[in-house]
């Protein structure tokens, strides 16, 4: 397996903000793709579940009272996982900026572990 390139966030209010770091990984987001509303609010991203929210309503109402086919309703569900999967960890990085959050620099590794102690131990 490949190195995996993280993004690491700094939040400035805390009082060690290197302790508060959080890494983001780039790249696909499996968990996001298959569990999209649920790990928006996992991590705190409001308006993004209330989208997917809105959306897979829309879908089920388009359904209910469309003649829309079930592999039709299939493709995009699927689209939509998949578009959700490539921008998943780009909106957590957002919702981090929002929340305050500093992007404070890149880190490589293995893993999120590898990831974690180059960085630890490259920080100041």
């Amino acid at each position: 397996m490949g190195a995996r390139v993280y993004t690491v966030h700094l939040n400035p209010l805390s009082n060690r903000p290197e302790r508060d770091a959080i890494f983001v990984r780039e790249g696909f987001n499996w968990a996001a793709a298959f569990f999209g509303i649920f790990w928006a609010l996992r991590h705190r991203l409001w308006w993004p579940a209330a989208g997917m929210l809105a959306y897979l309503l829309a879908l089920a109402a388009a359904e209910t009272y469309l003649p829309l086919d079930p592999v039709r309703v299939a493709i995009f569900d699927t689209a939509f996982a998949i578009l959700v999967g490539f921008e998943a960890n780009d909106l957590r990085r957002l919702g981090l900026a929002a929340r305050g959050f500093v992007e404070e620099g890149l880190t490589v590794g293995r893993n999120l572990d590898d990831a974690e102690l180059r960085w630890y131990a490259s920080y100041r």
